[in-house]
């Protein structure tokens, strides 16, 4: 892919992203399968939608070495100095914005927080100099996140509980079905996707686009997963009860090594440790979930 070229697809993702952001929240839809197909449209195509623009950034960040610090450094003052403009504006419950003036702001919120990870994890990406690095990394990535997310006193539920409102900063918001009582409903975003999620992803494309292993596939394969993976949590995991906290770093994890597994050439030392990561990895996920984190 050209320089020019990936440029094109970032500015495609870019304005498809918006388009979405602001586009899908107007629709109103009756209760019942109108609004579930609804539901699961724009929610598919913004996770396509999302998956493009970091894969792009990523591409863009490995033709520029300079950009991803840059985008890191830029993407936080401005993901900051975006945070202010509510107070500055005067905006509160008694003079509250218009609905589109809402929610553009909560696009453009959720874009500079795209801008800052994706910056921060292709400048993270940096330290793997070789392909074979990724299998240990990877498992040990999920590992983190799933100590983060699932357990009792982890970063993620003390923040949820003692600070709600440093969550919703930090999180990225798509497009999902109010439970209203209505007779119909708008899509609205009220999902959110972790700063740390994207992050990783930024490192994972990275690492795959300079390396040269299977990047369009591993794009399918993590569209898929987590496709199903934010199902389960917007609709399966509630209906039956349990907490919807489960960390996204599982899935992408699971797919970018199965996908390029082949392409890894190990030592037997680097067999041993992956394994050993992996094992752990997973044992680990078994654990916390038997005891009902």
């Amino acid at each position: 892919m050209s320089v020019d070229k990936s440029r094109g697809h970032w500015i495609l993702a870019t304005v498809a992203y918006f388009v979405l952001q602001l586009g899908a929240p107007l629709i109103t839809l009756p209760k019942g399968w109108a609004l579930v197909s609804g539901v699961l449209l724009t929610t598919l195509l913004l996770m396509a939608t999302l998956l493009w623009l970091v894969f792009a950034w990523a591409h863009e960040t490995e033709k520029a070495k300079w950009l991803a610090p840059a985008m890191l450094v830029g993407g936080v003052a401005a993901w900051w100095a975006w945070g202010w403009l509510p107070a500055l504006l005067g905006w509160s419950r008694e003079n509250p914005p218009t609905e589109l003036t809402l929610g553009f702001y909560r696009a453009v919120h959720g874009y500079l927080l795209m801008t800052a990870a994706v910056g921060l994890g292709a400048t993270l990406s940096k330290l793997i100099r070789e392909k074979n690095l990724l299998a240990p990394v990877i498992p040990f990535a999920a590992m983190v996140d799933m100590l983060t997310v699932l357990t009792p006193g982890g970063f993620v539920k003390q923040v949820m509980e003692k600070a709600p409102e440093v969550a919703e900063r930090a999180s990225l918001a798509v497009m999902a079905a109010p439970n209203a009582p209505e007779a119909v409903a708008r899509l609205t975003p009220i999902a959110i996707i972790g700063a740390g999620d994207f992050i990783f992803l930024a490192l994972y494309a990275a690492c795959l686009i300079r390396f040269g292993l299977r990047v369009r596939a591993t794009m399918m394969g993590l569209f898929l997963a987590l496709w199903i993976y934010l199902g389960l949590v917007l609709w399966v995991l509630p209906a039956l009860g349990i907490p919807p906290r489960l960390p996204a770093l599982v899935p992408m994890a699971i797919v970018t090594l199965a996908i390029n597994w082949r392409s890894f050439q190990l030592s037997r030392q680097e067999t041993i440790a992956s394994v050993v990561v992996t094992t752990l990895a997973l044992g680990l996920i078994a654990w916390l979930f038997t005891r009902g984190a």
